[in-house]
């Protein structure tokens, strides 16, 4: 991990990253027949390290790592996650995986293109999760409020 990263549980709060995790123990138990020692550790470290393999989402924001130079070709600064590929199945471990981005600073709607998620997991760090909204229902009407962390 660059000690630059911002950790999991400070863009999800411990629940959602404890959540995160569990999943992904689940996962790894379930699909890959690891004991519930190994699949822990295994996921534990992945999700620590902000992996790209475990974590992309449409809607996350992830910055450029300071070693790097933004290019006109290819590597924005920031970059949003508008789609995660996935080669053969639903996960990660499955074949080669792309990151779809788009430039969060000049044009999120438009994508710029795919980048190989090995690739993505060298120049980026994950730089906001939104949470998902949430609705709330009280006496008067319904709202719509952001997930507190």
């Amino acid at each position: 991990m660059n000690p630059n990263d911002k950790r999991i549980d400070h863009l999800l709060g411990a629940f959602g990253a404890g959540a995160l995790v569990n999943a992904w123990i689940d996962a790894l138990i379930t699909d890959d027949h690891l004991d519930p020692a190994a699949a822990t550790r295994v996921a534990c470290d992945r999700v620590a390290d902000l992996s790209p393999w475990l974590i992309a989402a449409p809607g996350q924001t992830w910055r450029l790592r300071e070693e790097f130079e933004p290019n006109a070709d290819f590597s924005p600064r920031l970059v949003l996650v508008q789609g995660v590929r996935h080669a053969h199945g639903n996960h990660p471990r499955d074949g080669t995986a792309a990151i779809l981005i788009a430039d969060a600073e000049d044009d999120p709607r438009h994508a710029v293109g795919w980048m190989d998620v090995d690739d993505f997991a060298v120049c980026y760090s994950l730089e906001e999760w939104p949470a998902p909204e949430v609705r709330r229902v009280d006496d008067s009407d319904a709202t719509t409020t952001p997930t507190p962390n």
